[in-house]
């Protein structure tokens, strides 16, 4: 056996995950809700270039991470799963924390008399899913999770250069091309398959140049600081052209997964967390994580919540030009990630895991 396969078998045997890699989930997922937080919120169409304050400037940067946050996540499956054998448990288990969010929050804003029941609404419960795929991370991911043994059966036909000529191949086309190219050029499947690679390749092979902690630090501190000034220097460009026709333009660099700054600033974040030392596993952070997923699909989960959340509950415009924004800004997604986790973890008890043990036991759902 050639050291390209020993290299493979090595990194598809069993491992455990430590809570380095779950206190990052936490904070990746409290990233994407401090994103969610301006752009979803009315709060980032209220940044007006022309006259730049305090608040507008915390605003640019505190919502900068949401796609950074998503390549970290699928950063984490590849990891992970290019060592594992595909579940249709776990499959199903996605499938069934879906669907259980997506019915019962429907229900609970119809029943509220929140949203109007209409057939359409009904037809895109329904379709919640294949709706979503090529849309939004939820559909795509899915997706993603189905093509996992066909990309780990790939992975393991390559050697390491044909690997690495693969990803730059990719990278051109999706990163090279989605940032430098004028137009927006995206495809979710795609780049989660690329970002699923990336993933695996640095569980295979890693990467020598940031296997010190001080080459960690460094590509971290440079790939934020150069994603950060270009938030500010496009905020000030605007404010000399004397406005913008679109606001959200100021995330150019980050404002889509496969742009280069978002998959600079993933890939050095995930990099150093993955190499944390937590010395023992902290069940209690453990715990916390389990219920990431399931925060997503609360607060994400429908135009009818965001405006519920953003709008009517913390009413999160009405702070864009008090001095307490930077507060209700933590104190809001620091509240919508608690409330959510503790939602997720009593579904996780109280019905995932009842309906899934008689699944074991009568169906097939044992593996």
């Amino acid at each position: 056996m050639n050291y390209e396969a020993t290299k493979i078998e090595q990194a598809i045997s069993p491992t455990v995950r430590n809570s380095n890699l779950e206190l990052f989930r936490i904070l990746l997922m409290l990233m994407i809700i401090a994103h969610h937080y301006v752009v979803n919120s009315g709060l980032l169409a209220c940044i007006n270039p022309t006259g730049i304050t305090k608040n507008s400037l915390f605003l640019s940067l505190y919502g900068w991470g949401g796609k950074t946050g998503i390549n970290c996540f699928i950063l984490i499956t590849g990891y992970f799963m290019c060592q594992k054998e595909f579940s249709w448990r776990k499959f199903f288990k996605l499938v069934f924390e879906v669907y259980f969010y997506a019915i019962t929050i429907y229900l609970i804003f119809i029943l509220t008399g929140y949203e109007t029941f209409s057939l359409s609404g009904i037809f895109y419960l329904i379709l919640y899913i294949p709706a979503d795929v090529g849309r939004g991370f939820v559909g795509s991911f899915i997706c993603l999770y189905l093509l996992i043994p066909f990309i780990n059966k790939m992975i393991q036909g390559l050697n390491k250069k044909e690997y690495q000529h693969l990803l730059i191949i990719l990278l051109i086309i999706f990163t090279g091309i989605g940032t430098f190219i004028p137009g927006r050029f995206y495809e979710y499947i795609g780049w989660y398959t690329t970002v699923y690679l990336i993933g695996g390749y640095i569980r295979i092979y890693g990467i020598p140049w940031l296997s010190s902690l001080k080459g960690r630090s460094f590509f971290l501190v440079l790939s934020h600081g150069v994603a950060f000034a270009s938030i500010v220097f496009i905020l000030y460009y605007y404010k000399l052209k004397g406005g913008a026709t679109n606001i959200e333009n100021i995330y150019y660099f980050v404002n889509d997964s496969n742009k280069l700054f978002a998959v600079l600033c993933s890939v050095s974040l995930f990099v150093l967390f993955k190499d944390i030392n937590t010395k023992k596993t902290n069940i209690y952070i453990n715990k916390v994580a389990t219920a990431t997923f399931g925060v997503l699909l609360i607060h994400g989960n429908s135009d009818a919540m965001r405006r519920f959340l953003w709008y009517d509950l913390l009413n999160n415009d009405s702070y864009y030009g008090s001095q307490y924004l930077w507060l209700h800004a933590i104190l809001s997604v620091m509240g919508v990630y608690t409330v959510c986790v503790i939602i997720d973890l009593l579904r996780i008890r109280l019905i995932e895991r009842p309906f899934f043990r008689f699944l074991d036991k009568n169906l097939f759902l044992n593996k």
